[in-house]
């Protein structure tokens, strides 16, 4: 069971990562102005920031594509970048900054503490990976297409649903 879970994590992060970046590189620009917007450095560092972040962004997908003795340092990275962006979140909710996320490119839709949610949950993927990335041995990573196939499947799912955690929440809410 280790081997599958160990295989999710690593394939869910990989999405996300690809998604959050593949959607900011677009428009370095904006995203450098997102990150301004959340008042938490001096303006002259802003770009500087962002253009670290992309790079911490693309580190971790090719760290998780490479696998092997790179994946502990993959899922680490992961789990740092995603506290970063979860204590710049919720400092922004604190002081009660209106402004989006930007967590997947541009967005008009505000700052919601679901958003703390989950970054939560994508940082225990991370923590779990990292976790099993010491307990499974590489051998035991040796999957069939099938299982492949049915966990990224799984994963691009957990993906799909949770990075819009707010609006499922909001959708459930509706139905009661």
């Amino acid at each position: 069971m280790l081997p599958y879970l160990l295989t999710f994590s690593r394939v869910a992060l990989g999405l996300l990562f690809a998604y959050a970046f593949l959607a900011k590189v677009r428009d370095v620009a904006q995203f450098a102005a997102a990150v301004g917007r959340f008042e938490l450095l001096p303006r002259r560092w802003v770009k500087t920031a962002a253009l670290l972040f992309l790079a911490g962004e693309l580190a971790v997908i090719l760290l998780l594509l490479t696998g092997g003795s790179w994946l502990p340092l993959a899922f680490a990275l992961a789990a740092l970048l995603l506290l970063l962006f979860t204590l710049a979140l919720l400092s922004a909710l604190r002081r009660n900054i209106q402004t989006s996320c930007s967590c997947f490119g541009t967005s008009d839709k505000p700052l919601t503490y679901y958003d703390i949610w989950r970054n939560a949950g994508f940082m225990a993927c991370s923590l779990l990976g990292w976790w099993l990335a010491a307990e499974v041995p590489i051998t035991a990573l040796s999957l069939n297409w099938v299982e492949l196939a049915w966990i990224g499947f799984l994963a691009a799912l957990f993906v799909m649903v949770w990075t819009q955690l707010g609006e499922v929440a909001m959708l459930l809410a509706k139905q009661k």
